[in-house]
C-alpha cells in the first residue's frame, strides 16, 4: 500500500494527532486503509471526537511504546526534540515526515493546487472553494483547518484535477522552519489579508511580510495571485509576483469590489460587486459579517479562474453553511443566543462583534475571550484588543493560556484591559479562573442578551456548562 508513489508504508503514527490538519490527514489515512495511531497531550473537542468517529486509535500523552513497527512517523509542528516519541523515532531509524510535506507529496504532485492564505478568512474560504467545486460537478480534493457542515471531510484526497488547500504561514516543524505554505505548489493562490501574528516564529511584522513575499513569487508566470487590496500590506507584498495579480476589496480601485452590504433577513448577508468585465453581481450568504462577503469573492474569484462561471460559483455559495467554531451558532432559544467563534487576532475579534451588532442592534453583545495564542497572550495587540473589546457592551477575559510561562513584561495586563474598557463604558471582568466566568453570567445574563464565546481552544472546558446552563435559565 502507497501513502504516495514511492513509499509503501502500511502503519502511519502521529506525534501531535489532535491538531486539526494533523487529525484530517489522519482521519483521511485511515478511511484509505492504512492503519493510523496518533498521540497528543490535552486532548479535547472537537477534534477528540473527530478522531474517535473516523477510527483513529488516540493515545494520550506520549511514551515510546506508542510507534508501531515499521511505522512511517508524522510530526507535528508543536512537537519539538525531547519528546520521547520523537526521540524514540530517531534512535529507530524510523522514516519521518512533516505534515505538509506529506500533504505535498501525496495530495499535490500532479494536480492543480489552489493555496488560500492570510491572517484572517483562511478556513472559510477555502472551504467555500470546496464547496463551490462540488456543487458544480467537480471532484476536487481539499485540506481546510475546520470541520465544514457542507463538507463529509475536513480533508479529503479527491478524484479530480483540483486540490484547494489552506495555507499556514506558521512554521512546518523543528527541522524546517520554511512557512507551511511554502510546500504547497500554488497555480492560484488567495492572500487575503497580511498583519502580525504567530510571535513565537516572527519577532516583528517585516519578517510576516517577507514570507509572503516570497510565498508570491512562487507561483508560476500562468498562475493567478488574488489579493485583498482592502489590506495595503497585502498588496506591497505581492507588487514583484511573477504572474498575473487580481485585486479585490471593498476599496475603490479593486478589480473585483464589493459596493455595498445589508443584512439579508434574520440570518445572513448580501452583498453587490462588480468585475473587470463590467457585470454587476450580488451575493446572498447565510452567514454574518462583511468578512464573508470578503471570503465569498476570494472563491468566486479563485474558481472562475478554473472555468467555473461566476452565476455558478453564486448560486453554490446561497447553500454553504460555513465551518464549526466560525461563528458557530449553539444556543438561540429567542430568549439568549450563544455564538462561538475561532477569532483570536483584535481585527477578527473586531469584524466578529461588529457582525453581531448589524445581526442584533438592540440586544445587549457580550464578548468572552480566552486569550490563547502565542501573540494574543503578549501585549504587542494591547490597544487594538482594547478597541475590537470596546465594540461588545460587555466583555470577560478568560485567563491567559500558559501566562506563567510569558514574562511578566511582553504578558498581556488583562485587568489593564478591562479598567480602559470600564472607562469608555463597557462593563469589563478580567476572571482568574474559568468558573468565575459561569458565575459571572449566571448572575449578570439578562432575556435579549447576545453571548460570543471567542478561543482557538477549549475555553477552559466550560462550554457545554455554559450552554446547559443557558438553556435552564431560559
Amino acid at each position: 500500500m502507497q501513502i504516495f508513489k514511492d513509499s509503501s508504508f502500511k502503519n502511519i503514527h502521529f506525534i501531535g494527532v489532535c491538531g486539526t490538519a494533523m487529525a484530517s490527514v489522519a482521519a483521511e489515512l485511515k478511511r484509505d486503509g492504512f492503519n493510523v495511531t496518533g498521540s497528543d497531550s490535552g486532548i479535547y473537542p472537537p477534534m477528540s471526537d473527530f478522531l474517535a468517529r473516523q477510527g483513529v486509535a488516540v493515545l494520550d500523552g506520549f511514551s515510546p511504546d506508542n510507534i508501531p513497527e515499521d511505522a512511517l512517523v508524522v510530526i507535528g509542528n508543536a512537537v519539538s526534540r525531547g519528546n520521547p516519541e520523537l526521540e524514540e523515532a530517531m534512535n529507530r531509524r524510523s522514516c519521518l515526515i512533516s505534515l505538509p510535506e506529506l500533504i505535498s507529496r501525496r495530495y499535490l504532485t500532479g494536480k492543480r493546487s489552489i493555496v488560500i492564505t492570510g491572517t484572517h478568512g483562511k478556513t472559510t474560504t477555502t472551504a467555500m472553494v470546496a464547496h463551490i467545486l462540488k456543487q458544480t460537478g467537480r471532484e476536487p480534493g481539499w485540506m481546510l483547518g475546520g470541520l465544514p457542515h457542507d463538507l463529509d471531510y475536513p480533508c479529503w484526497k479527491g478524484r479530480g484535477d483540483e486540490f484547494v488547500i489552506e495555507g499556514d504561514e506558521y512554521d512546518t516543524v523543528w527541522y524546517d522552519k520554511r512557512p507551511k505554505f511554502y510546500h504547497y505548489k500554488p497555480n492560484i493562490a488567495v492572500i487575503s489579508s497580511v498583519e502580525y501574528d504567530h510571535s513565537d516564529i516572527y519577532p516583528d511584522i517585516k519578517a510576516i511580510e517577507t514570507v509572503f513575499e516570497r510565498f508570491s513569487r512562487m507561483l508560476p508566470q500562468d498562475g493567478k495571485l488574488i489579493v485583498c487590496s482592502d489590506y495595503p500590506r497585502a498588496l506591497n507584498v505581492t507588487k514583484n509576483a511573477f504572474c498575473e495579480r487580481i485585486t479585490y476589496g471593498f476599496n475603490e480601485g479593486a478589480d473585483w469590489q464589493i459596493k455595498n452590504s445589508s443584512k439579508m433577513g434574520t440570518e445572513g448577508i448580501t452583498g453587490e460587486f462588480t468585475n473587470p468585465f463590467n457585470f454587476k453581481h450580488s451575493i446572498e450568504l447565510n452567514m454574518l459579517g462583511n468578512h464573508n462577503l470578503l471570503n465569498a469573492l476570494a472563491a468566486i474569484i479563485s474558481t472562475h479562474f478554473i472555468d467555473v462561471s461566476i452565476a455558478d460559483s453564486i448560486a453554490a455559495l446561497k447553500s454553504f453553511r460555513g465551518v464549526k467554531r466560525r461563528l458557530e451558532c449553539l444556543v438561540d432559544n429567542d430568549k439568549v443566543t450563544l455564538w462561538e467563534d475561532f477569532a483570536h487576532h483584535p481585527t477578527a475579534i473586531k469584524t466578529t462583534l461588529e457582525g453581531l451588532h448589524k445581526r442584533y442592534p438592540n440586544r445587549r453583545i457580550w464578548a468572552l475571550l480566552e486569550p490563547r495564542s502565542n501573540t494574543m497572550v503578549r501585549n504587542y495587540h494591547t490597544t487594538d484588543l482594547i478597541n475590537a473589546l470596546a465594540v461588545a457592551n460587555r466583555v470577560i477575559i478568560a485567563p491567559l493560556h500558559r501566562g506563567d510561562k510569558i514574562p511578566a513584561a511582553e504578558r498581556l495586563d488583562t485587568w489593564g484591559m478591562t479598567s480602559v474598557l470600564k472607562s469608555r463604558g463597557v462593563e469589563a471582568l478580567a476572571a482568574e479562573r474559568f468558573d468565575e466566568i459561569l458565575t459571572n453570567i449566571e448572575k449578570n445574563v439578562s432575556e435579549g442578551d447576545v453571548l460570543v464565546i471567542m478561543s482557538n481552544g477549549g475555553f477552559g472546558g466550560i462550554k457545554e456548562t455554559l450552554i446547559d446552563n443557558l438553556k435552564k435559565k431560559f
